[in-house]
C-alpha cells in the first residue's frame, strides 16, 4: 500500500472540500452564519444553544459527505491515470518487440518472405492486444497494400496480413475475390485525401459506421450477413514515411 499516494489524495480532497463556494458564503458572511445558527430556533422551536448545536452538526455532516465524495472522485482519477499509463506503457513494450523483429528480418541478408510475414502478423497481433485493452472491445487489425506503385482513387488494395484471431473469419472467399478499390471505401478515400493535402491528420476514425450517411465499403456482403459488416467502428491510418525529404506530397504505401 502506497501511504504517500493515499496521504496526497486525502490532503487534496480536504483542500477541495473547503474551496466550495457554499463554504465561502457560509463562513465568510456573518449574517449568513447567524441565519443558519438561528434556523433551528425558528423552524424547530428549540433554544438558541440547541439550535447552534444542530447547525454545527448539519454543517459537519455536509463537510464530511463532500470530503468523502472528493476522496472517491480523486481515487478514481488516480486509478484511471495509472491504468492509462499501464496500458500505454505495455503498448510501447509490445510495439518495440514487434518492430525489433521486423527490423531484424529487414537487415538480415537472405531472409525469407515467410519470416517477414510472420513478423508482420506478430505486429498485427501486438496492435490487437493494445487496442483491445484501450477500447475494452474485440478489435481486428489488418494491413492493406496497393497492387501498383502509383496510388490513386482507382487503386486496388489487397490484404497483406491480419491478426491471427481474425484471419479465418475475415478472409472469406468472396472477400478475396472482390476488388477493394480506394474510391469504393470511405475510410481509404478520406485518409488518402488527407495525405495528398499534406494534413497532419492522416487517418480516418468512425465510431458508428452503421449510422453514417454516404458511407461506402467494398467489404459489405463479403461476410455472413449480406449487407452488414462484422464491426461497428473503424480506424484507418495511412502508411507513410515519418520524415519527408522534400516539399512534395508524402507517398502512401498502404493503410
Amino acid at each position: 500500500m502506497n501511504y504517500k499516494i493515499i496521504g496526497h489524495i486525502i490532503i487534496k480532497s480536504f483542500k477541495e472540500t473547503l474551496k466550495s463556494t457554499l463554504w465561502k458564503w457560509l463562513f465568510g458572511s456573518f449574517p449568513a452564519l447567524i441565519a443558519v445558527l438561528l434556523a433551528g430556533k425558528t423552524f424547530l422551536n428549540v433554544t438558541i444553544e440547541n439550535s447552534i448545536k444542530i447547525a454545527l452538526i448539519v454543517i459537519g455532516v455536509l463537510i464530511l459527505i463532500r470530503f468523502i465524495a472528493r476522496i472517491i472522485i480523486n481515487s478514481f482519477k488516480y486509478l484511471h491515470t495509472k491504468f492509462k499509463e499501464s496500458v500505454y506503457g505495455d503498448a510501447i513494450i509490445e510495439l518495440k518487440d514487434s518492430f525489433s523483429k521486423v527490423h531484424y528480418y529487414r537487415k538480415t541478408p537472405g531472409y525469407q518472405d515467410e519470416e517477414f510475414m510472420d513478423a508482420m502478423i506478430g505486429f498485427c497481433n501486438s496492435l490487437k492486444t493494445i487496442f483491445d485493452r484501450i477500447t475494452k472491445s474485440n478489435c481486428s487489425i489488418s494491413i492493406k497494400v496497393p497492387t501498383q506503385d502509383i496510388v490513386d482513387e482507382k487503386t486496388v488494395l489487397i490484404n497483406l496480413c491480419r491478426d491471427s484471431n481474425n484471419y479465418d473469419s475475415r478472409n472469406t472467399q468472396k472477400y478475396n475475390q472482390t476488388n477493394h478499390t480506394i474510391i469504393g471505401n470511405t475510410c481509404f478515400t478520406k485518409t488518402l485525401n488527407s495525405v495528398l493535402l499534406g494534413s497532419e491528420k492522416r487517418y480516418y476514425l468512425n465510431n458508428n459506421i452503421h449510422s453514417s450517411r454516404d458511407y461506402d465499403n467494398t467489404s459489405k456482403g463479403c461476410f455472413e450477413s449480406a449487407e452488414s459488416l462484422p464491426y461497428k467502428s473503424e480506424f484507418v491510418h495511412a502508411i507513410v514515411p515519418m520524415l519527408n525529404e522534400d516539399d512534395k506530397n508524402l507517398p502512401c504505401h498502404g493503410f
